[in-house]
């Protein structure tokens, strides 16, 4: 069954209702003619458009509630019900929710926990900032067993039990349970959540699995549908991973499925038009990285400790995974040399160190995992701002990106 935390205060305003209903009106047409490539008019006395315009005598705490809570990370608006009656109705709106999904984009944190064949630990979340991003459950304890997380998208979760699939907003504890796959996937799927709100007011979704076929370099795709609550085989199918196997979980991004590879290539997938290709990353033999997004554009990032507090960044990008940019970054490390010999995560007096997989909306984010913290580096503004990390190295720790976000999960048919 179905979990729905709900704290909402039970108060009706007909005025409000009203004004809801004005607002999904004026929604839907702002959508068409969005759809259709037209352009907004312009209130010549304002300099606003039109469609921003209700009333003219619209208050700033209005403005706030239509024009600036879309764009809050979710957990600051859960606080915000408590300011009036009329702004608890409105967050507690669907169309709000539609709204914030598509305006918050950034990186809130992430998911993380030991994935390993003898011992598998409850999921956690590590917030890049707590007072705004955060989820009530962090083990996911609302779900019905216990889960191994395996892929984000838009706020969204795709969870792993024992023999069933969930996919779960973890802000609002809503979940929904997959129906049964034909194929078999494997202890420790290869996945991917593509999950696109824009224009996707029915929350519609596809999960995509990737199914080696036994004793043979050839994996296939099988795909689920939240529309027709249905699995099904894709006609694509991909030849080019011989001698190789994929890393941990995949990456979702404008509209294409990625995966890592143990031969530093990277399985990619058109969802809507079920095609895959492999892309290889020139990397040194023995180094590896992960997938991020630079630029709004798919990366594969390396790092590695080149001599006290200074770490390299290498950034493969485009069509060929070619050597866009090396960055040089002093990430002030501040551990003396007799502490380092002594560390159990040195290698050769070199700080061992991993990127984390990114998804994040302008930023330009680049994750560091070292045996101690872990680091954002901005690239544009070339500033580092340090977090505590979660534990140490572990490799078989996995971390899913996740951002803080009301995303509904649409009705699944019987």
């Amino acid at each position: 069954m179905e979990s729905l935390k709900d704290n909402v205060m039970t108060v009706s305003s007909d005025e409000f209702e009203n004004n809801i209903m004005a607002d999904a009106e004026e929604f839907s047409l702002a959508i068409q003619q969005q759809d259709n490539g037209t352009h907004k008019e312009w209130n010549e006395v304002s300099k606003l458009p039109a469609d921003y315009i209700r009333r003219e005598d619209m208050k700033i705490k209005d403005v706030a509630m239509k024009h600036v809570l879309p764009f809050l990370p979710g957990k600051s608006l859960m606080k915000f019900r408590a300011v009036s009656n009329e702004w608890n109705h409105w967050i507690d709106c669907p169309l709000l929710a539609y709204q914030q999904n598509t305006s918050f984009k950034k990186l809130s944190g992430y998911f993380h926990q030991i994935v390993d064949v003898d011992i598998q630990s409850d999921p956690n979340f590590l917030s890049l900032d707590h007072s705004a991003n955060g989820v009530p459950n962090p083990s996911l304890g609302f779900l019905p067993e216990g889960i191994k997380i395996l892929s984000s998208s838009s706020g969204l979760l795709l969870c792993q039990g024992l023999e069933s699939y969930y996919v779960c907003n973890p802000l609002t504890e809503d979940w929904k349970c997959i129906p049964p796959h034909q194929y078999y996937h494997g202890s420790d799927p290869a996945f991917i959540l593509a999950f696109d709100p824009e224009g996707n007011i029915e929350s519609y979704f596809h999960l995509v699995a990737v199914v080696p076929l036994l004793d043979q370099p050839v994996v296939f795709f099988e795909i689920y549908s939240s529309q027709s609550n249905s699995w099904r085989r894709s006609s694509s199918e991909c030849l080019e991973l011989e001698d190789t196997s994929l890393v941990g979980g995949g990456l979702y991004m404008k509209g294409m499925g990625y995966w890592s590879t143990t031969s530093n290539g990277v399985l990619a997938f058109d969802v809507k038009n079920e095609v895959a290709a492999v892309l290889r990353v020139p990397i040194p033999p023995g180094r590896y990285g992960a997938l991020s997004q630079v630029n709004d554009e798919l990366s594969y990032i390396t790092v590695y400790n080149d001599c006290g507090d200074v770490f390299m960044l290498d950034i493969y990008r485009g069509m060929d995974m070619s050597l866009n940019r090396s960055v040089c970054v002093n990430l002030g490390h501040k551990k003396s040399r007799q502490a380092l010999e002594k560390d159990l995560f040195i290698d050769n007096g070199n700080v061992l160190c991993n990127v984390l997989p990114c998804i994040n909306s302008g930023d330009d984010i680049v994750v560091i995992w070292t045996t101690e913290r872990i680091y954002l580096y901005y690239l544009s503004g070339q500033k580092v701002e340090t977090i505590m990390t979660p534990g140490q190295l572990n490799p078989k720790r996995r971390f899913i990106p996740y951002t803080n976000s009301l995303a509904a999960i649409h009705e699944l048919k019987n």
